[in-house]
């Protein structure tokens, strides 16, 4: 019996398991297959990635992967090999914690105790574009009144 990753909806999937026959033995094998955090940590790879002005053929290529296989990990649909992820986040500069700030998993709240401040104006205007869609309307309000109150 085999079952794949079933989407519930456009950003969330289910952790779920699917048995595969290992040709050898002749037994069955419980594989996991890509989850939600998975694909968190995938599109914070490619969002840093593109702030940085690196192509992706590029990251793979100094990570030791093919650009295929570093296309499964930005579309999370591989997890990612952890040796893999210590060295993107040395290479894009990151804490490696940032990567799971607001993933979760089975009840857990990863969140990222260190920041980082992207170097380029574009960066940084990317990274207001991706807080202010998760704001409130009230958020909002409150973010400008302070910054106006910063520049006074």
């Amino acid at each position: 019996m085999k079952y794949t990753t079933s989407k519930q909806s456009t950003q969330e999937y289910k952790w779920e398991k699917y048995h595969s026959l290992n040709i050898f033995t002749g037994k069955r094998m419980s594989r996991f297959v890509a989850v939600e955090v998975d694909v968190a940590i995938g599109r914070k790879i490619q969002q840093r990635r593109k702030e940085l002005g690196l192509t992706a053929e590029n990251l793979a290529e100094q990570i030791g992967v093919s650009q295929q296989q570093f296309s499964r990990y930005e579309r999370g649909a591989t997890k990612i090999n952890v040796a893999h992820l210590v060295n993107i986040a040395v290479i894009l500069d990151t804490p490696i914690s940032w990567f799971f700030a607001d993933s979760k998993a089975d009840n857990l709240t990863f969140s990222s105790q260190e920041t980082y401040v992207p170097l380029r104006n574009d960066a940084l205007k990317s990274r207001l574009d991706y807080h202010w869609a998760k704001l409130s309307n009230e958020q909002r309000r409150n973010l400008i009144n302070f910054l106006d109150v910063m520049n006074k």
